[in-house]
């Protein structure tokens, strides 16, 4: 690698290695105000088009965030980033449509080869979680009709990870693969309550709470590919991330005052005291067909059981068992077409399914959405990734929240295998 290369290699490493809190604000939802917030599934933007399929489908130009046994198909070196934009409108019966947005990084990913197409490694900061909300209601004040208490909370933050990933083939057609993750961040929550007192004096009530996470999980993939003849081949693969009571610091602080100014009373209720998170085990498994460089096409399944997991200040299970299921397909009409550069875009298309572990006046929340994409080939084998996802989350019965949003991808991932050759001069 030659200096300026390697400087921009350091360079990466160390912003990754250095960043705190930039993927927080990746949704916005009244949905993730509850526990850790939403559940955020590891995707590069080439994957979201076919819906995050990656449990059994390797591919040699864009790396695999979901099994790391798919990793020694990233022979050269891999950068990796993408951004995601959102935008939302949020129905409730009686109320007005709400209309929300947002954006941020998504992820960035090293990846490289120790063993040319048989030994690979990555590292890649992601969210694991995302919190992003703000709501205000009335509610009446008991014995006092013409009254009312207005409530306000909102909330920010998340978990972020940063991996680092290993994974080999160890024999012809099966691979092996390993991830250990950092979960670092914060969540934060403040709750008001505004009492009126006389026409000229409310009592407010603010309660503060953080929640600081900084603890290590580990999971483990494999996958085996049946070749059918020199092009085609069927490929299943298996993730299996192991259960983590996370250690976390809890902080709460309430606080109580007059509208005007001036504190009437202020506690600390937990200032920083040692808790434990707990992440459930989560396993996966995926199937699809492959015709090298042309068609992919497979099914994926998910399934993590949160209904152990509980709120943190009430001591209540506030979950149930999220699972995924995902459809997509990926088309290349011809890789190295020289006269036709469309021939050389891939086309995605897919679709996810997905029961939340949001359960709600007995009600889980569910998620669909249609997902669409395309890479266009730049410079090598480099590649710009575009995804959309057009879906709903939620139901407007039993006075919920529905949610119908459009999700969009962009994303980068530069492939160069001349960054790990010494250059030779004759």
């Amino acid at each position: 690698m030659n200096k300026c290369k390697r400087v921009v290699f350091v360079g990466l490493l160390v912003v990754m290695l250095g960043t705190k809190e930039v993927m927080a604000q990746v949704t916005h939802s009244p949905y993730s105000a509850i526990g850790i917030g939403d559940i955020q599934d590891n995707v590069t933007a080439a994957k979201f088009g076919m819906g995050g399929l990656g449990v059994s489908n390797g591919s040699y130009y864009n790396l695999n965030l979901v099994n790391p046994a798919l990793l020694h198909y990233n022979r050269v070196a891999l950068f990796s980033a993408a951004v995601l934009g959102e935008t939302k409108t949020i129905n409730q019966d009686g109320f007005e449509s709400y209309a929300a947005g947002s954006g941020q990084l998504n992820h960035m990913a090293l990846a490289f080869p120790l063993l040319s197409g048989k030994l690979s490694t990555s590292l890649v900061l992601n969210p694991y979680s995302a919190v992003n909300y703000n709501l205000s209601y009335l509610a009446p004040i008991q014995g006092h009709p013409t009254d009312s208490t207005q409530y306000t909370a909102k909330g920010d933050g998340g978990i972020d990870q940063l991996s680092l990933s290993l994974g080999g083939e160890l024999f012809k057609g099966f691979s092996l693969g390993a991830r250990a993750s950092y979960m670092f961040s914060s969540i934060r929550k403040e709750s008001k309550s505004v009492v009126p007192l006389t026409p000229i004096n409310n009592y407010l009530s603010t309660l503060n709470e953080r929640l600081s996470f900084s603890d290590f999980t580990f999971g483990l993939g494999l996958a085996y590919k049946f070749t059918i003849n020199k092009k085609s081949s069927i490929n299943v693969g298996a993730t299996y991330d192991f259960s983590k009571d996370l250690k976390s610091k809890l902080f709460i602080r309430l606080d109580q005052e007059q509208f005007g100014g001036g504190t009437v009373f202020g506690d600390t209720l937990a200032n920083d005291e040692p808790v434990l998170v707990h992440l459930p085990e989560k396993w996966a498994v995926g199937l699809s067909y492959n015709i090298a460089n042309k068609l992919v096409v497979g099914v994926d399944y998910s399934s993590q059981d949160w209904s152990q997991t509980k709120d943190v200040t009430s001591g209540t299970n506030i979950y149930t068992k999220r699972e995924n299921y995902v459809f997509g397909v990926e088309i290349t009409p011809d890789i190295t077409s020289i006269n036709n550069y469309f021939n050389r875009i891939t086309y995605r298309a897919g679709a996810i399914y997905t029961n939340t572990p949001y359960i709600i006046n007995g009600i889980q929340i569910r998620d669909f959405g249609i997902n669409f994409g395309l890479s266009l080939p730049v410079v090598r084998f480099s590649s710009l990734d575009f995804g959309v996802q057009l879906g709903t989350r939620g139901t407007l019965t039993e006075n919920l929240v529905q949610e119908n949003y459009i999700k969009v991808y962009f994303g980068v991932s530069f492939n160069d295998n001349r960054w790990f050759i010494k250059p030779k001069f004759n």
